[in-house]
Protein backbone atom coordinates (compact mmCIF):
# COMPACT_ATOMS: atom_id res chain seq x y z
CA UNK A 1 0.00 0.00 0.00
CA UNK A 2 2.85 2.38 0.85
CA UNK A 3 4.48 1.79 -2.53
CA UNK A 4 1.17 2.44 -4.28
CA UNK A 5 0.73 5.72 -2.36
CA UNK A 6 4.24 6.82 -3.25
CA UNK A 7 3.59 6.10 -6.93
CA UNK A 8 0.39 8.16 -6.86
CA UNK A 9 2.13 11.05 -5.10
CA UNK A 10 4.98 10.92 -7.61
CA UNK A 11 2.56 10.97 -10.53
CA UNK A 12 0.78 13.99 -9.07
CA UNK A 13 4.08 15.86 -8.68
CA UNK A 14 5.04 15.09 -12.28
CA UNK A 15 1.63 16.27 -13.50
CA UNK A 16 1.87 19.53 -11.51
CA UNK A 17 5.38 20.16 -12.85
CA UNK A 18 4.27 19.46 -16.41
CA UNK A 19 1.32 21.84 -16.07
CA UNK A 20 3.58 24.54 -14.66
CA UNK A 21 6.11 24.13 -17.44
CA UNK A 22 3.34 24.00 -20.02
CA UNK A 23 1.90 27.27 -18.72
CA UNK A 24 5.30 28.92 -18.86
CA UNK A 25 5.88 27.78 -22.44
CA UNK A 26 2.42 29.03 -23.40
CA UNK A 27 3.26 32.49 -22.10
CA UNK A 28 6.55 32.53 -23.99
CA UNK A 29 4.82 31.55 -27.23
CA UNK A 30 2.24 34.26 -26.72
CA UNK A 31 4.97 36.82 -26.20
CA UNK A 32 6.73 35.74 -29.36
CA UNK A 33 3.67 35.46 -31.57
CA UNK A 34 3.04 39.13 -32.32
CA UNK A 35 0.53 41.71 -31.17
CA UNK A 36 -2.59 39.53 -31.53
CA UNK A 37 -1.07 36.77 -29.41
CA UNK A 38 0.14 39.08 -26.64
CA UNK A 39 -3.22 40.86 -26.54
CA UNK A 40 -4.96 37.51 -26.21
CA UNK A 41 -2.56 36.45 -23.45
CA UNK A 42 -3.32 39.68 -21.58
CA UNK A 43 -7.09 39.21 -22.18
CA UNK A 44 -7.27 42.44 -24.22
CA UNK A 45 -9.80 42.67 -27.04
CA UNK A 46 -8.69 45.98 -28.60
CA UNK A 47 -6.33 48.91 -28.09
CA UNK A 48 -6.60 52.53 -29.13
CA UNK A 49 -4.92 54.15 -30.97
CA UNK A 50 -4.69 50.87 -32.92
CA UNK A 51 -1.49 49.34 -34.29
CA UNK A 52 -0.20 51.27 -37.30
CA UNK A 53 -2.60 54.20 -36.85
CA UNK A 54 -1.59 57.48 -38.53
CA UNK A 55 -2.57 61.12 -37.99
CA UNK A 56 -3.06 60.42 -34.27
CA UNK A 57 -3.71 63.64 -32.26
CA UNK A 58 -0.87 65.07 -30.18
CA UNK A 59 -3.02 64.71 -27.05
CA UNK A 60 -5.78 62.25 -26.24
CA UNK A 61 -6.38 58.89 -24.61
CA UNK A 62 -4.75 55.47 -24.76
CA UNK A 63 -7.33 52.72 -24.22
CA UNK A 64 -7.07 48.99 -23.57
CA UNK A 65 -10.40 47.15 -23.79
CA UNK A 66 -10.19 43.99 -21.64
CA UNK A 67 -12.43 40.93 -21.73
CA UNK A 68 -12.86 41.49 -17.98
CA UNK A 69 -11.18 43.83 -15.58
CA UNK A 70 -7.89 42.27 -14.36
CA UNK A 71 -6.81 42.08 -10.73
CA UNK A 72 -3.98 44.57 -11.31
CA UNK A 73 -3.91 47.80 -13.31
CA UNK A 74 -1.57 47.75 -16.33
CA UNK A 75 1.48 49.98 -16.61
CA UNK A 76 1.66 52.01 -19.82
CA UNK A 77 4.66 53.84 -21.24
CA UNK A 78 5.25 55.79 -24.45
CA UNK A 79 8.58 55.80 -26.28
CA UNK A 80 10.29 58.08 -26.99
CA UNK A 81 9.27 59.62 -23.64
CA UNK A 82 10.70 63.11 -24.28
CA UNK A 83 8.05 65.73 -23.48
CA UNK A 84 5.33 63.10 -22.99
CA UNK A 85 2.96 63.26 -20.02
CA UNK A 86 0.72 60.35 -18.99
CA UNK A 87 -1.81 60.92 -16.22
CA UNK A 88 -5.34 60.35 -14.91
CA UNK A 89 -5.46 56.54 -15.24
CA UNK A 90 -9.01 55.24 -14.79
CA UNK A 91 -11.38 52.40 -15.62
CA UNK A 92 -14.57 52.64 -17.65
CA UNK A 93 -16.06 49.22 -17.04
CA UNK A 94 -13.48 46.79 -18.45
CA UNK A 95 -11.65 49.49 -20.44
CA UNK A 96 -8.48 51.00 -18.99
CA UNK A 97 -7.92 54.64 -20.02
CA UNK A 98 -4.95 56.93 -19.53
CA UNK A 99 -4.57 60.47 -20.85
CA UNK A 100 -1.52 61.51 -22.87
CA UNK A 101 -0.22 64.86 -24.08
CA UNK A 102 3.01 66.47 -25.27
CA UNK A 103 3.57 64.31 -28.36
CA UNK A 104 5.47 65.71 -31.31
CA UNK A 105 3.95 66.13 -34.74
CA UNK A 106 4.73 63.62 -37.52
CA UNK A 107 6.50 61.21 -35.15
CA UNK A 108 6.42 57.48 -34.47
CA UNK A 109 5.56 56.37 -30.94
CA UNK A 110 5.69 52.91 -29.38
CA UNK A 111 3.22 51.95 -26.64
CA UNK A 112 4.42 49.47 -24.03
CA UNK A 113 1.69 47.95 -21.82
CA UNK A 114 2.85 45.70 -18.98
CA UNK A 115 0.15 43.49 -17.48
CA UNK A 116 0.76 41.68 -14.20
CA UNK A 117 -1.33 38.52 -14.64
CA UNK A 118 -0.75 37.18 -11.12
CA UNK A 119 -3.83 36.27 -9.11
CA UNK A 120 -1.87 35.75 -5.87
CA UNK A 121 -1.25 32.06 -6.32
CA UNK A 122 0.37 29.92 -8.94
CA UNK A 123 2.87 31.24 -11.48
CA UNK A 124 3.64 34.95 -11.52
CA UNK A 125 3.26 36.04 -15.18
CA UNK A 126 4.22 39.42 -16.61
CA UNK A 127 2.80 39.99 -20.10
CA UNK A 128 4.06 42.76 -22.38
CA UNK A 129 1.88 44.15 -25.16
CA UNK A 130 3.56 46.51 -27.61
CA UNK A 131 2.25 48.43 -30.60
CA UNK A 132 3.01 51.61 -32.53
CA UNK A 133 1.26 54.61 -34.05
CA UNK A 134 2.25 57.84 -35.80
CA UNK A 135 1.08 61.35 -35.04
CA UNK A 136 -0.16 63.68 -37.76
CA UNK A 137 1.64 66.67 -39.29
CA UNK A 138 1.53 70.02 -37.56
CA UNK A 139 -1.54 71.98 -38.61
CA UNK A 140 -1.96 75.70 -38.06
CA UNK A 141 -5.54 76.91 -38.24
CA UNK A 142 -5.91 80.48 -39.41
CA UNK A 143 -8.60 82.63 -37.76
CA UNK A 144 -11.81 83.09 -39.71
CA UNK A 145 -12.38 86.64 -40.93
CA UNK A 146 -15.92 87.90 -41.55
CA UNK A 147 -15.88 90.96 -43.86
CA UNK A 148 -18.28 93.84 -43.17
CA UNK A 149 -20.21 95.63 -45.93
CA UNK A 150 -17.83 98.61 -45.65
CA UNK A 151 -14.56 96.69 -45.88
CA UNK A 152 -13.20 94.58 -48.69
CA UNK A 153 -10.62 92.07 -47.47
CA UNK A 154 -8.07 90.50 -49.78
CA UNK A 155 -6.90 87.09 -48.52
CA UNK A 156 -3.22 87.12 -47.58
CA UNK A 157 -0.99 84.79 -49.56
CA UNK A 158 -0.18 81.53 -47.84
CA UNK A 159 3.18 81.51 -46.07
CA UNK A 160 3.39 77.69 -46.20
CA UNK A 161 5.74 76.36 -48.89
CA UNK A 162 4.25 73.91 -51.39
CA UNK A 163 4.38 70.31 -50.21
CA UNK A 164 7.07 68.21 -51.85
CA UNK A 165 5.61 64.89 -52.99
CA UNK A 166 7.39 61.58 -52.56
CA UNK A 167 10.10 61.45 -55.22
CA UNK A 168 12.23 58.98 -57.16
CA UNK A 169 15.73 60.31 -57.89
CA UNK A 170 18.31 59.49 -60.53
CA UNK A 171 21.44 61.11 -61.89
CA UNK A 172 21.47 61.77 -65.63
CA UNK A 173 21.04 64.33 -68.38
CA UNK A 174 17.32 65.01 -68.18
CA UNK A 175 16.00 68.39 -69.30
CA UNK A 176 19.32 69.14 -71.00
CA UNK A 177 21.45 69.18 -67.86
CA UNK A 178 23.61 66.73 -65.95
CA UNK A 179 22.00 66.76 -62.54
CA UNK A 180 19.94 64.98 -59.91
CA UNK A 181 16.46 64.51 -61.31
CA UNK A 182 13.38 63.79 -59.19
CA UNK A 183 10.12 62.39 -60.57
CA UNK A 184 6.92 61.71 -58.65
CA UNK A 185 5.20 58.32 -58.51
CA UNK A 186 3.20 59.17 -61.62
CA UNK A 187 6.43 59.59 -63.59
CA UNK A 188 6.23 63.39 -63.78
CA UNK A 189 9.45 65.38 -63.57
CA UNK A 190 9.22 67.51 -60.40
CA UNK A 191 12.75 68.51 -59.38
CA UNK A 192 16.11 69.06 -61.04
CA UNK A 193 19.03 70.02 -58.81
CA UNK A 194 22.79 70.11 -58.97
CA UNK A 195 24.48 66.78 -58.35
CA UNK A 196 24.94 66.92 -54.59
CA UNK A 197 24.07 63.43 -53.35
CA UNK A 198 23.57 59.87 -54.52
CA UNK A 199 21.34 58.06 -52.00
CA UNK A 200 17.75 59.12 -51.48
CA UNK A 201 15.55 58.64 -48.44
CA UNK A 202 12.66 56.20 -48.97
CA UNK A 203 10.24 59.08 -49.57
CA UNK A 204 12.75 60.94 -51.75
CA UNK A 205 12.45 64.23 -49.89
CA UNK A 206 16.03 64.04 -48.65
CA UNK A 207 19.27 63.00 -50.33
CA UNK A 208 22.40 61.68 -48.66
CA UNK A 209 25.91 61.97 -50.03
CA UNK A 210 27.26 58.48 -49.35
CA UNK A 211 30.64 59.12 -50.95
CA UNK A 212 33.11 58.52 -48.13
CA UNK A 213 33.80 60.39 -45.91
CA UNK A 214 30.92 62.80 -46.53
CA UNK A 215 28.03 62.84 -44.05
CA UNK A 216 25.91 65.58 -45.62
CA UNK A 217 22.15 65.44 -46.19
CA UNK A 218 20.32 67.70 -48.66
CA UNK A 219 16.70 68.57 -49.30
CA UNK A 220 14.86 68.21 -52.61
CA UNK A 221 16.09 71.64 -53.72
CA UNK A 222 19.75 70.75 -53.23
CA UNK A 223 20.18 72.68 -49.97
CA UNK A 224 22.32 71.17 -47.23
CA UNK A 225 19.98 70.66 -44.27
CA UNK A 226 21.59 68.10 -41.96
CA UNK A 227 24.61 65.97 -41.20
CA UNK A 228 24.88 62.45 -39.79
CA UNK A 229 27.60 60.66 -37.88
CA UNK A 230 30.25 58.98 -39.99
CA UNK A 231 29.71 55.23 -40.07
CA UNK A 232 30.39 52.88 -42.98
CA UNK A 233 27.43 51.91 -45.19
CA UNK A 234 24.57 53.44 -43.18
CA UNK A 235 21.00 52.60 -44.21
CA UNK A 236 18.10 55.04 -44.35
CA UNK A 237 15.34 54.15 -41.89
CA UNK A 238 11.95 53.73 -43.52
CA UNK A 239 10.61 56.87 -41.81
CA UNK A 240 13.13 58.94 -43.86
CA UNK A 241 14.15 60.78 -40.66
CA UNK A 242 17.24 58.87 -39.51
CA UNK A 243 19.71 56.11 -40.36
CA UNK A 244 20.69 52.73 -38.94
CA UNK A 245 24.31 51.66 -38.87
CA UNK A 246 26.81 49.13 -37.54
CA UNK A 247 29.43 50.53 -35.19
CA UNK A 248 32.06 48.05 -36.38
CA UNK A 249 31.51 46.11 -39.59
CA UNK A 250 34.74 44.14 -39.36
CA UNK A 251 34.76 40.49 -38.38
CA UNK A 252 36.08 41.38 -34.92
CA UNK A 253 33.45 42.06 -32.22
CA UNK A 254 32.28 44.09 -30.41
CA UNK A 255 29.75 45.31 -32.96
CA UNK A 256 26.69 47.35 -32.12
CA UNK A 257 23.51 48.39 -33.89
CA UNK A 258 23.19 52.19 -33.80
CA UNK A 259 20.66 54.76 -34.96
CA UNK A 260 21.78 58.11 -36.35
CA UNK A 261 19.31 61.01 -36.36
CA UNK A 262 19.91 63.94 -38.70
CA UNK A 263 21.34 66.08 -35.88
CA UNK A 264 24.63 64.20 -36.02
CA UNK A 265 24.11 62.25 -32.79
CA UNK A 266 24.51 58.49 -32.35
CA UNK A 267 22.31 56.22 -30.23
CA UNK A 268 23.56 52.73 -29.46
CA UNK A 269 20.67 50.27 -29.63
CA UNK A 270 22.35 47.02 -28.60
CA UNK A 271 25.42 44.86 -29.17
CA UNK A 272 25.18 42.45 -32.09
CA UNK A 273 26.13 38.97 -30.96
CA UNK A 274 25.99 36.65 -33.95
CA UNK A 275 27.17 33.22 -32.93
CA UNK A 276 30.08 32.14 -35.08
CA UNK A 277 30.56 28.41 -35.35
CA UNK A 278 34.06 27.19 -34.64
CA UNK A 279 34.15 25.38 -37.96
CA UNK A 280 32.91 28.37 -39.97
CA UNK A 281 34.71 31.60 -40.88
CA UNK A 282 34.11 34.72 -38.77
CA UNK A 283 31.20 36.83 -39.96
CA UNK A 284 30.99 40.43 -41.02
CA UNK A 285 27.69 42.17 -40.27
CA UNK A 286 25.44 44.26 -42.52
CA UNK A 287 21.89 45.63 -42.50
CA UNK A 288 19.02 44.15 -44.51
CA UNK A 289 16.23 46.37 -43.11
CA UNK A 290 15.93 49.42 -40.86
CA UNK A 291 12.37 50.23 -39.81
CA UNK A 292 11.61 52.99 -37.36
CA UNK A 293 7.94 52.58 -38.35
CA UNK A 294 7.96 48.99 -37.05
CA UNK A 295 10.66 49.63 -34.44
CA UNK A 296 13.08 46.95 -35.62
CA UNK A 297 16.08 46.22 -37.80
CA UNK A 298 17.29 43.09 -39.59
CA UNK A 299 21.02 42.35 -39.48
CA UNK A 300 22.77 39.56 -41.35
CA UNK A 301 26.14 37.95 -40.82
CA UNK A 302 28.13 36.52 -43.68
CA UNK A 303 31.48 35.57 -45.08
CA UNK A 304 32.93 34.33 -48.35
CA UNK A 305 29.91 35.66 -50.22
CA UNK A 306 27.34 33.69 -48.19
CA UNK A 307 24.95 34.46 -45.33
CA UNK A 308 25.41 32.34 -42.21
CA UNK A 309 23.08 34.02 -39.70
CA UNK A 310 20.35 36.62 -39.32
CA UNK A 311 18.70 38.48 -36.44
CA UNK A 312 15.81 40.89 -35.99
CA UNK A 313 16.53 43.44 -33.23
CA UNK A 314 14.13 45.86 -31.54
CA UNK A 315 15.11 49.50 -32.04
CA UNK A 316 13.24 50.36 -28.85
CA UNK A 317 15.02 48.23 -26.27
CA UNK A 318 17.61 46.23 -28.22
CA UNK A 319 15.87 42.90 -27.61
CA UNK A 320 16.46 40.11 -30.10
CA UNK A 321 13.01 39.48 -31.58
CA UNK A 322 14.07 36.65 -33.88
CA UNK A 323 17.31 34.99 -34.85
CA UNK A 324 18.45 32.01 -36.86
CA UNK A 325 21.59 30.36 -38.19
CA UNK A 326 22.06 28.73 -41.57
CA UNK A 327 24.13 25.53 -41.29
CA UNK A 328 23.93 25.45 -45.09
CA UNK A 329 24.50 29.11 -45.92
CA UNK A 330 22.19 31.04 -48.22
CA UNK A 331 23.45 33.05 -51.16
CA UNK A 332 21.74 36.30 -50.13
CA UNK A 333 18.88 37.80 -48.12
CA UNK A 334 16.52 40.58 -49.26
CA UNK A 335 14.08 42.10 -46.76
CA UNK A 336 10.92 44.19 -47.01
CA UNK A 337 11.25 47.71 -45.60
CA UNK A 338 9.83 46.67 -42.20
CA UNK A 339 11.52 43.28 -42.07
CA UNK A 340 8.16 41.49 -42.03
CA UNK A 341 9.17 39.42 -45.06
CA UNK A 342 12.59 38.18 -46.06
CA UNK A 343 13.60 36.38 -49.24
CA UNK A 344 16.30 33.76 -48.67
CA UNK A 345 18.01 32.83 -51.91
CA UNK A 346 19.40 29.33 -51.67
CA UNK A 347 22.34 28.01 -53.64
CA UNK A 348 21.51 27.03 -57.23
CA UNK A 349 19.77 23.71 -57.63
CA UNK A 350 20.78 20.84 -59.87
CA UNK A 351 19.32 22.60 -62.90
CA UNK A 352 21.34 25.73 -62.19
CA UNK A 353 18.39 27.91 -61.16
CA UNK A 354 18.02 29.64 -57.78
CA UNK A 355 15.32 28.74 -55.26
CA UNK A 356 14.07 31.54 -53.01
CA UNK A 357 12.20 30.96 -49.77
CA UNK A 358 10.00 33.76 -48.40
CA UNK A 359 9.74 33.83 -44.64
CA UNK A 360 7.57 35.97 -42.36
CA UNK A 361 9.13 37.48 -39.26
CA UNK A 362 9.19 37.43 -36.32
CA UNK A 363 7.50 34.01 -36.38
CA UNK A 364 10.00 32.63 -38.89
CA UNK A 365 7.16 30.90 -40.74
CA UNK A 366 7.84 29.83 -44.33
CA UNK A 367 5.06 31.48 -46.36
CA UNK A 368 6.21 31.24 -49.97
CA UNK A 369 8.72 29.84 -52.47
CA UNK A 370 9.88 30.96 -55.90
CA UNK A 371 12.09 29.19 -58.41
CA UNK A 372 14.26 30.64 -61.14
CA UNK A 373 13.97 34.24 -59.97
CA UNK A 374 16.64 36.44 -58.37
CA UNK A 375 14.63 38.64 -55.96
CA UNK A 376 15.86 42.23 -55.75
CA UNK A 377 13.18 43.85 -53.59
CA UNK A 378 9.65 43.91 -52.13
CA UNK A 379 6.84 46.40 -52.53
CA UNK A 380 6.14 48.50 -49.42
CA UNK A 381 3.16 46.35 -48.41
CA UNK A 382 5.15 43.16 -49.01
CA UNK A 383 2.69 41.72 -51.53
CA UNK A 384 5.02 41.96 -54.55
CA UNK A 385 8.58 40.96 -55.28
CA UNK A 386 10.69 42.33 -58.09
CA UNK A 387 13.45 40.26 -59.61
CA UNK A 388 15.08 38.90 -62.71
CA UNK A 389 14.84 35.48 -64.28
CA UNK A 390 17.84 33.20 -64.39
CA UNK A 391 19.40 31.44 -67.35
CA UNK A 392 19.75 32.32 -71.04
CA UNK A 393 20.71 36.04 -71.17
CA UNK A 394 19.01 36.46 -74.52
CA UNK A 395 15.60 35.93 -72.88
CA UNK A 396 16.26 37.12 -69.31
CA UNK A 397 13.47 39.31 -67.93
CA UNK A 398 12.75 41.76 -65.16
CA UNK A 399 9.53 40.66 -63.45
CA UNK A 400 7.05 41.92 -60.86
CA UNK A 401 5.38 38.98 -59.12
CA UNK A 402 2.59 38.45 -56.62
CA UNK A 403 4.60 35.91 -54.67
CA UNK A 404 1.64 34.36 -52.82
CA UNK A 405 -0.05 33.30 -56.08
CA UNK A 406 3.06 33.20 -58.33
CA UNK A 407 1.28 35.55 -60.74
CA UNK A 408 3.64 37.64 -62.90
CA UNK A 409 1.85 40.98 -63.26
CA UNK A 410 4.58 42.72 -65.30
CA UNK A 411 7.69 41.68 -67.22
CA UNK A 412 10.23 43.20 -69.57
CA UNK A 413 13.12 41.66 -71.44
CA UNK A 414 16.60 42.64 -70.26
CA UNK A 415 18.15 41.21 -73.41
CA UNK A 416 20.52 40.83 -75.02
CA UNK A 417 23.04 41.38 -72.19
CA UNK A 418 21.50 41.97 -68.73
CA UNK A 419 23.58 44.24 -66.53
CA UNK A 420 21.68 45.18 -63.32
CA UNK A 421 18.22 45.63 -61.85
CA UNK A 422 17.44 48.18 -59.10
CA UNK A 423 14.14 48.51 -57.22
CA UNK A 424 12.48 51.17 -55.05
CA UNK A 425 9.21 50.63 -53.14
CA UNK A 426 6.63 53.39 -52.96
CA UNK A 427 6.29 54.40 -49.28
CA UNK A 428 2.85 53.47 -48.01
CA UNK A 429 1.76 52.16 -51.43
CA UNK A 430 1.96 49.14 -53.70
CA UNK A 431 3.88 50.64 -56.64
CA UNK A 432 7.51 49.82 -57.39
CA UNK A 433 10.08 51.72 -59.43
CA UNK A 434 12.03 49.29 -61.62
CA UNK A 435 15.24 50.43 -63.31
CA UNK A 436 16.86 47.83 -65.58
CA UNK A 437 20.20 48.13 -67.36
CA UNK A 438 21.53 46.15 -70.33
CA UNK A 439 24.72 46.13 -72.40
CA UNK A 440 27.01 47.10 -69.54
CA UNK A 441 24.83 50.07 -68.64
CA UNK A 442 24.62 51.52 -72.14
CA UNK A 443 20.82 51.12 -72.20
CA UNK A 444 18.50 51.78 -69.26
CA UNK A 445 14.73 51.48 -68.86
CA UNK A 446 12.78 53.11 -66.03
CA UNK A 447 9.22 51.98 -65.24
CA UNK A 448 6.78 52.57 -62.39
CA UNK A 449 4.62 49.47 -61.95
CA UNK A 450 1.51 49.05 -59.78
CA UNK A 451 0.04 45.90 -58.24
CA UNK A 452 -2.20 45.34 -61.26
CA UNK A 453 0.76 45.34 -63.65
CA UNK A 454 0.00 48.78 -65.09
CA UNK A 455 3.30 50.33 -66.16
CA UNK A 456 4.24 53.99 -66.48
CA UNK A 457 7.50 54.43 -68.46
CA UNK A 458 9.60 57.36 -67.27
CA UNK A 459 11.39 59.38 -69.99
CA UNK A 460 15.04 59.64 -69.04
CA UNK A 461 16.78 61.05 -72.11
CA UNK A 462 19.23 59.30 -74.36
CA UNK A 463 22.13 58.72 -71.99
CA UNK A 464 22.54 56.18 -69.17
CA UNK A 465 21.26 57.08 -65.72
CA UNK A 466 22.26 56.10 -62.19
CA UNK A 467 19.40 55.61 -59.72
CA UNK A 468 19.77 57.18 -56.27
CA UNK A 469 18.36 54.08 -54.52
Amino acid sequence: MKNWAKQVAGAVLVLVFALAVGGFVMVLRAQQGGLAATMAAAHIRAVSPPEGATNVPLSGEIRADYVSRPAHDPTIKLEPPVGVTLDNPQWDGATFIIDYRGLRDDSLYHVSLDQDDWSGKGEHKQIKVRWSFRTGPLRVTAPTLTPTPRTSLTPAPSSSPPTTPDLIWYWGTSLGSSANNGVDWNGKQVKTTKSVANRQSPNGRLLYNSVTPSTEVYDADGNRVASIASYPAPMWADDSRQFCGISNQSVSPPRSLVTMPLDGSVHTVAPIALQDSASKPAQSVSLAACSDLAGRAVVIGGSSGYVWSMAMISLTDGAVIYQTRYPNPVARIVASHDGQYIAEQLASNANGGPVTLIRQLPSGTLVGQLSGILVQGFSWDGSLVVGSTFGNPSVQEAQVIKWRTHETVWHQCMCPHPHWLIVLAQPGGSKVAVVASTDDGAHVSFNIVDANGTSQPVPIGSTPITPAF
